[in-house]
């Protein structure tokens, strides 16, 4: 089911007498008369959400639209560069008369399935909107692999890799479980279970490292608390002789060697102080722009580390190998 919503600004419209095609929007003026652009309110969705879209229209010139542009969806979709499953939902009738200097947003929110009915469980899928009959009402967003039936246990967890989706862009991580395979699959279920999923990097410190995976960094209420959060259980040390070189993912904890729990740092700068005193337990194989983008990111607050843009962990995305 489809789900949409309309907001006007400045908005003169009134409903014409003229019959449209209800499930197109052919007879659209000329581009000249209106600027159109279609949003995606996330870039990678999972594979049993939905996709919110974000239809905006601004209106130079005084114009009649076809009622479906405002009642309708006519989305054209392509996935990973081949045609896709077109989404039609029928609008009304007839035209709507739009004064000039006129603002309309629309928000629609379509189940992922309706684009990607099969999604795959090993990799992403890159799907492209085009809104039928508006130039320039077109997004690009990415479909995540179904990790929800992955059994853990049937990992190959040294092949296995996460991706982290952020605001900044993506990382890939892989896992060293010959050093330390409690946190690696801790780390694995987590993920699995979107625990990470919209949880933000709450600590920044440029040429050392980043910190996130406080599940009380989703309530901007709690930011006195930021950086206590866990996930209900404490991890055992496994301490080992994995450098904490540029690039190593290591686990946070408090003053008790075995008080890890879900927040781990990913290393910007070497900082081997760190080394055996940390439970280091993967490296980033891809994403240094990113890291290097979130390790740049203005910091403030009272240790000057907090992002003064909120920098978020949009996903945890499993890429399965299994054994």
């Amino acid at each position: 089911m489809i789900r949409f919503s309309a907001i006007f600004f400045a908005a003169g419209l009134a409903l014409g007498a003229g019959a449209q095609d209800a499930g197109g929007v052919a007879d659209i003026p000329a581009r000249t008369a209106y600027n159109a652009t279609l949003a995606v309110a996330r870039s990678v969705v999972p594979a049993n959400g939905t996709v919110e879209l974000v239809l905006r229209l601004e209106i130079a010139a005084a114009t009649s639209l076809p009622a479906a542009v405002f009642t309708g969806v006519t989305l054209d979709v392509s996935v990973d560069d081949k045609a896709g499953p077109a989404i039609r939902e029928a609008g009304k009738d007839g035209t709507i008369d739009v004064a000039a200097d006129t603002r309309i947003e629309r928000r629609v929110t379509v189940p992922v399935a309706r684009f990607v009915p099969t999604p795959s469980e090993t990799g992403f899928a890159t799907v492209a909107v085009q809104w039928q009959g508006l130039p320039g009402a077109n997004c690009v967003f990415k479909v995540a692999p179904d990790g929800s039936k992955v059994d853990i246990a049937k990992l190959d967890l040294a092949k296995t890799k996460v991706v982290l989706v952020t605001n900044h862009g993506d990382m890939t991580l892989s896992f060293r479980p010959d050093k330390a395979p409690h946190h690696v699959e801790s780390f694995l279920k987590l993920c699995k279970q979107g625990f990470y999923d919209g949880t933000k990097f709450h600590r920044v410190i440029k040429g050392f490292m980043i910190q996130g995976g406080d599940p009380l960094t989703k309530d901007d209420r709690m930011q006195e608390r930021w950086g206590t959060g866990d996930p209900g259980y404490k991890l055992d040390a496994e301490f080992n002789d994995i450098r904490h070189t540029r690039g190593v993912l290591s686990m946070a904890r408090g003053p008790d060697p075995n008080s890890a729990g879900s927040q781990f740092f990913i290393v910007h700068g070497d900082a081997t102080q760190l080394d055996g005193q940390y439970t280091a337990f993967g490296n980033l194989e891809a994403g240094a722009d990113t890291l290097d983008s979130i390790a740049n990111t203005p910091c403030g607050g009272r240790a000057g580390s907090a992002p003064l843009t909120p920098v978020v962990l949009e996903a945890a995305v499993i890429l399965p190998v299994m054994k």
